[in-house]
């Protein structure tokens, strides 16, 4: 893992599943961290060494409130990562009901919009942005989860865009696309689901991920090692984007 030595970085979505664990190494690798939740992060903060605090990422004020109030704490940030989001199963696209729609785009896409519209204004120049996208939103999605993966596409255009506008302060915008990831608190599957089934079919490694295949990704982001990376869509899958895995394909042929 690179060094985060100095760096001050703040991390939505993250007192459980993929934040926290990309939280636990950023304080492992040497840097000051805050991380954040709908409700309170305050045990999680102190096993892991951080600090913590509450925020709705759909809240535009609160948003700007908690940024400043961490940068009063700990410094301009270096790293901000945009992991907040939520899944759901609420079935295909005639059947679900409209306010999933909502709360999907609200929470996975309109969260990731507040922090590029207010985070920069606490970062300092030479700063990494990582979103967490989904690769139901860079290309390979399934029925039942169009509203996710709309909403995290859209997220991932609004990461594009940020790489492009925040460049001339060389602050560098990238997205990390996980599949269906173990402990992440969405989308929890018993070892002998169906679903779970599927997922390992559709994956050339033929098993899900889990949060500790992810944190290195961020902290390669997050790092003076990627100074010269931005507006990258990193698709962490397992082999799930490359095509039809092995396993898929002896079934079909035999």
């Amino acid at each position: 893992m690179h060094s985060l030595l100095n760096k001050n970085a703040f991390v939505t979505g993250s007192t459980q599943g993929i934040g926290l664990e990309v939280a636990r190494n950023f304080v492992q690798s040497g840097a000051k961290v805050v991380i954040s939740g709908i409700g309170p992060g305050d045990k999680v903060a102190d096993e892991i060494g951080a600090i913590a605090k509450s925020l709705d990422v759909t809240d535009g004020g609160q948003y700007q409130s908690v940024l400043k109030e961490t940068v009063g704490e700990i410094g301009k940030l270096d790293i901000l990562v945009l992991n907040a989001g939520i899944a759901e199963d609420a079935g295909l696209l005639e059947d679900s009901p409209e306010s999933y729609f909502d709360r999907s785009v609200a929470v996975n896409m309109k969260g990731v919009y507040l922090g590029l519209k207010y985070g920069p204004r606490y970062m300092n120049d030479g700063g990494s942005i990582i979103v967490t996208g989904s690769t139901a939103g860079s290309g390979v999605t399934a029925p039942g989860f169009g509203e996710y993966a709309a909403a995290k596409a859209g997220a991932a255009y609004l990461a594009r865009t940020a790489a492009m506008e925040f460049a001339p302060r060389g602050i560098r915008v990238n997205v990390v696309a996980p599949a269906a990831i173990y402990g992440t608190g969405m989308m929890a599957y018993e070892e002998d689901a169906p679903e779970l089934k599927f997922y390992r079919a559709l994956t050339a490694l033929n098993r899900m991920g889990s949060p500790d295949d992810l944190v290195g990704a961020y902290n390669y982001f997050a790092s003076d090692a990627s100074r010269f990376t931005t507006g990258v869509e990193l698709r962490i899958d397992g082999g799930m984007g490359a095509g039809v895995s092995l396993s898929v394909a002896e079934k079909i042929t035999s």
